[in-house]
């Protein structure tokens, strides 16, 4: 009887001396979440940084359009910055951008938005290139001349922000990020928009 008692006091004090530790573990599950999502961005932004410089050094060889270009001056302009970046950028794979890491933060993201914002219809009606348009592939010419469709807000909230020679296009599943003057797929995400 006396061992009995005397195991249910250790059962009942090591349980006692357990919980919480428990519950400091499930409240820290969110910290070390959200400081490997700080470390995923800041990697993605470091590698946009980059893609930066890059595009910096060969713009200043490329001569750009001026102040009242005509449409022609302008498309060669964004030929001629686009064979720069392709030749800097040679052997550029998918994901040197948005990397496993990034990848996997933006797309979590990007469900739990279009969940909570209940943003299915209006991406059903997004599809930059048409509904049968290309495979994104990096640097793919995506057209300067077409009008094309706009991000809801609300992704791009949870989206890292990026400056304004870059944007985020949505083909198909793909989330796409675009060189806005060079009309030219930097790097692209597959399956990153639930459709």
């Amino acid at each position: 009887m006396n061992k009995m008692k005397n195991l249910l006091a250790i059962i009942g004090f090591t349980v006692g001396v357990a919980q919480p530790s428990l519950l400091w573990a499930a409240g820290q599950a969110s910290a070390p979440t959200a400081s490997a999502d700080a470390a995923a961005i800041k990697q993605f932004d470091d590698a946009v940084l980059k893609y930066m410089a890059m595009r910096k050094g060969v713009r200043s060889e490329v001569s750009g359009p001026v102040k009242d270009s005509t449409s022609s001056q302008v498309n060669n302009a964004s030929d001629a910055l686009a064979g720069s970046i392709q030749r800097a950028r040679q052997g550029a794979q998918v994901g040197a951008i948005f990397t496993p890491s990034a990848a996997a933060v933006i797309k979590r993201r990007i469900a739990e938005t279009v969940r909570t914002e209940k943003l299915e219809p209006a991406l059903a009606d997004i599809d930059d290139e048409g509904k049968a348009g290309p495979t994104p592939k990096v640097h793919l010419r995506l057209p300067i001349s077409a009008q094309m469709a706009t991000m809801p807000p609300a992704l791009l909230k949870v989206l890292p922000q990026l400056p304004k020679e870059l944007e985020y296009r949505i083909i198909g599943n793909y989330l796409v990020l675009r060189d806005v003057d060079a009309a030219l797929v930097v790097d692209y995400l597959p399956g990153a928009v639930p459709r």
